[in-house]
């Protein structure tokens, strides 16, 4: 299951999910038989003293996800808001759904490659924690990212005209970027697109999740391997003229 399945999303309490373990990045599991739930005081008095049936109940739900790594056994900590519905079938039943609001420590959303400079990666990693109650908060902050980003490539931040510096704006130092960075130049105009969006208006899970998506591409073919690795074998077949 995608980390950004969860976002937004009503689960049954006793349905199993799993997340990327922060402290190690293995997987963790939701461990539904520890999940708390606490109801608001005006459910409780409906209950209590109006004689309301339990499908008012709702309030806050606390849970945890425990990493299956036997070198790691971490837990992550979730809080979220809960619901009570009555079974259609048996109106005897009821059954309780919930929406995780916050995560701690915060689920990573994409993989990071050990090689980016750390001014990036934390940044990065501060635009998980409000992923799952204010993706226009994530949406800032990753835009923000690649300032830094641009930033480490040695990008220009200011230009000096009439004897004054001037700070550049984020899409001119996308202009001025310099002859290695150009194929990812419309990379970086799409996040800066949609980080522009995020400032001004709602952004939807739907584009947050692309935006996550286009800066983990940027990032491994910037500090990770996979393309290194890649280009390497195809010179290696072209030298020898085989496989």
């Amino acid at each position: 299951m995608s980390s950004f399945e969860l976002i937004n999303a009503e689960r049954y309490a006793n349905s199993p999910f799993s997340v990327p373990c922060p402290h190690c990045g293995s997987v963790a599991t939701y461990q539904k038989d520890e999940t708390k739930t606490y109801p608001t005081h005006a459910s409780q008095v409906a209950v209590d003293f109006g004689g309301a049936d339990p499908d008012v109940y709702g309030g806050t739900v606390f849970g945890k996800c425990s990493c299956t790594n036997q070198a790691c056994q971490e837990h992550i900590y979730f809080i979220g808001s809960y619901i009570t519905e009555r079974d259609d079938e048996d109106f005897t039943t009821y059954f309780r759904k919930f929406v995780i609001k916050t995560f701690y420590p915060p689920i990573p959303l994409v993989r990071i490659p050990p090689a980016t400079p750390k001014t990036v990666s934390a940044l990065l990693t501060r635009s998980f924690a409000p992923a799952f109650f204010d993706q226009s908060a994530s949406g800032n902050l990753l835009r923000s990212t690649i300032e830094r980003l641009l930033t480490a490539q040695k990008v220009p931040r200011f230009m000096i005209a009439k004897g004054r510096r001037i700070r550049l704006s984020l899409h001119e130092r996308i202009l001025r970027l310099p002859l290695a960075l150009q194929p990812y130049k419309d990379d970086l105009l799409a996040i800066k697109w949609i980080g522009n969006v995020a400032t001004h208006d709602d952004l939807s899970v739907k584009t947050l999740k692309l935006l996550y998506e286009i800066i983990e591409s940027l990032l491994d073919n910037l500090y990770g391997t996979k393309r290194r690795d890649l280009s390497r074998a195809i010179r290696l077949i072209n030298r020898r003229k085989r496989p």
